[in-house]
C-alpha cells in the first residue's frame, strides 16, 4: 500500500474551537494551551489571521525562518499561509486571538477588512513589536474575553475585536520609525503572487494583470522595499521551496514539480544561486538542528 505523502499540516479554527457558536473566532489565554502546545516546535500553517500577545515568559517563535525572542509583553502578528513554531523557555502568559480572513467582511462590511491592517497586509515584514501601553490591551483583550465567555451579545464581540485591532494599530504605527503603509497597488501585486507564483513568474506578468506598466511595478517595489519585482518574485519562491524541503515529506522533483519547475536541474540551480546551498544539503542540515 503505498503511503501518502504529507504537505506542510494545516491547522484549521475547527481543529481548536470547542465552542461551535464561535465558528469563525477564536480567543483564549496562552497560559491555557494544551501542553503540547507548550512546547510546540512542528511547524505548521493556519487558515487564519492571528495576534499572540505574551504578556509573560520567555522563549523563540520561528515565523518563516526568521526567529524572534518571546519576551515580556511581545506582540505578534501572522498570516493565513505562514509556517511557524514555538519553544518557550519560561512558562509565558498572554492572549491569543485567531480569526478567519471573512470575519470582518461579513460582520462589518468590506471596508472592515484585513487589509486595512499594515500587519496583517502581504508585503508587510514587520511581524512582531513590543508594546508599550500593556495596560491597555490587555484590558481589551480580557474584556473580549470575558464578553466571548458570557455569549451574551454578538455586536459586543465584534465590537471588541475590533477595539483589539485597533489597539493593535496604534501600537504597531507607534513602533514604526518609517511609515510603513503599503501602497495599494503593491497589495495588489502581492495578492497576485501568492495565488500565481507556482505558474507565473514574470514581472511582466503581474503588471499586465495589474493593468501598469512593468518598470511602473518596479519603481513601486524599489521605492517599498529597494529591489525590484522580479526578486520579490523569486524570494517567494524561495520561501515556499524552504517551507516544502523542511515541512513536507516531498521529494526534491515532487517539490520542483509542484512549484512549476519542469526540469529538476535547473530548480537546483535557482536555489543554490539564492541560498549558495543545495535543495539536498539544506534539508539535511536544516533537519539536525534541535
Amino acid at each position: 500500500m503505498q503511503t501518502e505523502l504529507k504537505n506542510i499540516p494545516i491547522i484549521h479554527l475547527t481543529e481548536i474551537q470547542k465552542d461551535t457558536t464561535n465558528p469563525y473566532f477564536y480567543v483564549g489565554r496562552l497560559e491555557e494551551l494544551p501542553s503540547d502546545f507548550q512546547s510546540f516546535d512542528s511547524s505548521h500553517r493556519h487558515s487564519y489571521y492571528a495576534l499572540f500577545y505574551f504578556t509573560e515568559g520567555e522563549g523563540t517563535h520561528t515565523i518563516d525562518f526568521q526567529s524572534h525572542p518571546i519576551t515580556e509583553n511581545t506582540l505578534f502578528f501572522l498570516r493565513p499561509g505562514q509556517v511557524h513554531s514555538w519553544i518557550f523557555t519560561k512558562p509565558v502568559k498572554g492572549f491569543a486571538l485567531k480569526i478567519y480572513p471573512d470575519y470582518l467582511s461579513e460582520h462589518g462590511g468590506s471596508i472592515t477588512s484585513f487589509q486595512n491592517y499594515p500587519f496583517f497586509q502581504l508585503g508587510n515584514q514587520n511581524c512582531n513589536l513590543t508594546i508599550d501601553d500593556s495596560k491597555q490591551l490587555r484590558n481589551d483583550f480580557e474584556r473580549l474575553l470575558n464578553e466571548t465567555i458570557s455569549q451574551s451579545n454578538a455586536s459586543m464581540t465584534y465590537l471588541l475585536i475590533q477595539l483589539v485591532l485597533q489597539q493593535s494599530l496604534k501600537e504597531f504605527n507607534h513602533s514604526q520609525k518609517e511609515n510603513t503603509k503599503i501602497e495599494s497597488k503593491l497589495y495588489i501585486f502581492f495578492s497576485l503572487l501568492d495565488n500565481h507564483f507556482k505558474d507565473q513568474k514574470t514581472t511582466s506578468y503581474y503588471a499586465k494583470e495589474m493593468g501598469i506598466s512593468t518598470g511602473s511595478l518596479n519603481q513601486l517595489c524599489q521605492n517599498q522595499y529597494g529591489k525590484s519585482a522580479k526578486a520579490i518574485i523569486q524570494e517567494r519562491l524561495v520561501l515556499e521551496i524552504k517551507r516544502l524541503l523542511l515541512h513536507s515529506d516531498f521529494n526534491i522533483n515532487q517539490i520542483a514539480l509542484t512549484l512549476g519547475f519542469a526540469d529538476n536541474s535547473y530548480f537546483s540551480k535557482f536555489f543554490k544561486s539564492h541560498t549558495s546551498d543545495s535543495p539536498e544539503n539544506f534539508r539535511l542540515q536544516k533537519r539536525k538542528l534541535p
